[in-house]
């Protein structure tokens, strides 16, 4: 009888299992799973989205709303904010990233190592008629004002990318809003000849020289120390 009984529970605890099992196979083909961009790793406010950012991993649809990112592609190259810090395995939420010409330090991203952003009262004539443009290069030519001694007048620094042109209101030039009147132009320099070139802009007149296709240089802004006008700047 005992026996009898002890078969008969480990039966029932058996088919206990097996519909558990079975119930659980059910329930997990009933969900429906997509596979999302997740963080690979904890990411800080302001970097740059990269490959090694990102990993893939399957969720239930359901819990996929319309505010996370589904695609890497359209992740790969976006910004963190300035506010925001995404955990490790944290969805990529729209509301955590932008596009870098939609924020507001674009030029800063554009920087690259040891580079700083100078910038340079502009109007149509030293702007070439408004036909100079983010992205360009320009070649930054130094005229002495002091009339007690001889006008000189020589390119100071050689290949500067031009990050962006503003009006008086500070709004890019293909903005909507803009007054269409350049006011401002922002430069990538190095870091260290921005006080240089902010002394040039007091002690004489800044003209700028577009840069032509075939007459870029690998170096970015390039300083002409050896150019007789640099002499001025550091008296």
């Amino acid at each position: 009888m005992i026996k009898r009984n002890i078969r008969w529970m480990v039966g029932a605890l058996v088919l206990i299992a097996i519909n558990f099992l079975l119930f659980d196979i059910a329930v997990k083909r009933s969900i429906d799973y997509v596979e999302i961009p997740v963080a690979a790793v904890g990411i800080k406010p302001r970097t740059k989205i990269n490959e090694s950012h990102i990993m893939m991993q399957k969720v239930p649809s359901s819990m996929v709303a319309g505010n996370i990112f589904t695609d890497k592609a359209e992740i790969i190259e976006q910004w963190v904010k300035y506010s925001v810090s995404v955990s490790s395995g944290s969805f990529f939420f729209h509301e955590y990233l932008e596009e870098a010409d939609s924020s507001q330090d674009y030029p800063q991203l554009m920087l690259s190592e040891g580079q700083g952003v100078a910038s340079l009262a502009i109007d149509l004539l030293i702007s070439a008629g408004n036909t100079l443009v983010a992205n360009q290069y320009v070649d930054i030519v130094f005229t002495s004002k002091d009339k007690r001694k001889p006008i000189l007048s020589d390119v100071i620094f050689r290949s500067v990318r031009v990050l962006a042109i503003k009006d008086r209101n500070g709004l890019d030039m293909n903005d909507p809003k803009s007054q269409k009147v350049p006011a401002v132009a922002l430069l990538a320099m190095k870091q260290v000849d921005i006080p240089p070139f902010i002394h040039a802009q007091i002690l004489g007149d800044i003209d700028l020289i577009i840069k032509v296709f075939n007459d870029f240089h690998p170096e970015e802004a390039i300083r002409n120390s050896e150019s007789a006008v640099w002499g001025l700047l550091n008296e």
